[in-house]
Parts: C-alpha cells; structure tokens; sequence
C-alpha cells in the first residue's frame, strides 16, 4: 500500500495490520508529498506510527460496551416477560370472577398475550437476544394453547423444523398460529368426540412454510378467516407486511381447515 503510494506519488493515509508473535501490530501510516511553491515535487514525508495498544484498547471498550448493551436487553426482556405473565393471570381472574357465563373473549385475549411472553422468554433464552427460532417459538405456542384449551379427544401432531428470524417476524407469525390453534379448538369439532390438529413448519428448496390444519368440520359456507373487521385480519396484515409472508387459509364442509404461511427461500 505505501509502496504504490510512492511509486504513484500520492497521499496516503491509512491502517495496516499485521500478525506477529504474540497477535496483530497496527500501524497507522501517513505519507505526503512536500511541494515547492510552483507545485514541484520537493520530498516526501512518511511517518509510521504503533496503535497497536489504542486499537486494543478500542477493542475492548467497544466489546464492554456490546456486554453491557446484552446485559440491559436480557434484563428488559425478562422484565416484560413477567408484566405480560402478570397481566394473563390477571385476564384469566377477571374471567373467573366475571358474572357473565361467556368468558371466551378473556381466554382469547389472555391467549394471545400469553404468545408475547413465550416470545419474550425465547429471546431470553436466544444467545444473541435478537434472533428467535420460528420453529421452538410455533411449538411452544401450540403447546401453551392446548394446555390452556384442553379438550377431550383431540390431539396435536406436530413437526417443526429450525429456522431463525427476527423478533419482527416471529411475533405477527406467533399471534396467527396462536388464533389459528385457538379456532380449531373452539369450532372445529362442535358435534365431535374429537379429531387431530396438525402443526407443520418445515423448511426446504421452495422456502419455509408454517401450516396449521385439522380434520374438523371446516367453516360454514359463506364463512372466511380472518373475519373483515376483526382483530383476527389486523394480526395477518401485520403477519403480511412485517414478515413480508403469505398466508393462504382454506376450508372444506366436513373435511376441515388448512393455513400455510409461506416465506420466500433467503
């Protein structure tokens, strides 16, 4: 690099690193040609100068600093986790105690916060806190939803695949599986003894693909999901534009329900 500076006769100024014994010497480098007063070359100034120790100990306030950074996000991760449980438990209190009999829309909505706190505790437990995998994340829910919605006779059948993504991404992906599951709870088997959920998320050539289905019932006709209007459409066009996925749901009279989020290959 200076040895091209000089043949080129130009300026440099710059850094170069080179191994030794013991690790890596940095040196920062000046060269500059010195002109007279009618623009001819006089001499040239090169100086060479040892950082080696300022460039470690750059290093390491910055490597201090990103520890710190990790330790406060680690540290509001887990405090948001325990307001969100705090405010499940509080929903599903207010439920009980409620005088009236239907309390689904409680169940629904403290479902659905209850998805945001195992996102939380996955980031918890993610060595980089920012990065979660889709595939635990979707099993967690759907194991928190059939805990919660226990019903005689059904089952889940579940195959999950690794995939990692942002927080971003994970969340509107997590509330439409955890409405998805909780539909099929709900509605799927009315009249039945019981039936199976699948849950699939599986990755190959075509992508990444999410798929919820059960053999129940299905919708009746005229009926779609999300409803128009509905919270359930506000989380899939979030689902849509923030995890940049598409999700298609469909359903067949007495045969049952299929929805497949689809993410494009990286």
């Amino acid at each position: 690099m200076l040895g091209l500076a000089i043949c080129a006769q130009t300026d440099l100024v710059g850094t170069v690193n080179r191994d030794a014994e013991g690790g890596t010497i940095s040196v920062d480098v000046y060269s500059s040609v010195i002109e007279h007063d009618d623009g001819t070359p006089c001499f040239r100034l090169v100086a060479l100068v040892d950082v080696t120790k300022h460039k470690l100990a750059e290093r390491d306030e910055l490597e201090s600093r990103i520890k710190e950074q990790d330790l406060l996000l680690r540290e509001l991760q887990h405090r948001v986790k325990n307001n969100l449980q705090m405010i499940t438990a509080l929903i599903r209190l207010e439920a009980r105690s409620g005088p009236a009999p239907d309390t689904s829309s409680f169940e629904r909505l403290a479902g659905r916060v209850e998805a945001l706190t195992t996102l939380y505790q996955a980031l918890a437990a993610s060595d980089s806190g920012q990065v979660v995998d889709l595939g635990v994340y979707i099993g967690q829910i759907a194991s928190a939803v059939m805990a919660s919605n226990a019903c005689d006779g059904i089952r889940i059948d579940m195959k999950i695949d690794p995939y990692p993504v942002s927080v971003n991404v994970a969340m509107p992906t997590g509330l439409v599986v955890n409405e998805l599951l909780t539909n099929a709870l709900k509605h799927a088997f009315a009249g039945r003894d019981g039936g199976v959920i699948t849950v699939r998320s599986t990755l190959d050539h075509e992508g990444y693909r999410v798929i919820v289905a059960d053999d129940g019932i299905g919708f009746p006709d005229g009926e779609t999901w999300p409803k128009q209007g509905k919270l359930g459409e506000l989380i899939a066009q979030s689902l849509r534009e923030n995890s940049k996925a598409d999700l298609q749901v469909t359903s067949v009279p007495g045969e049952g329900t299929r929805a497949t989020i689809s993410f494009s290959p990286r």
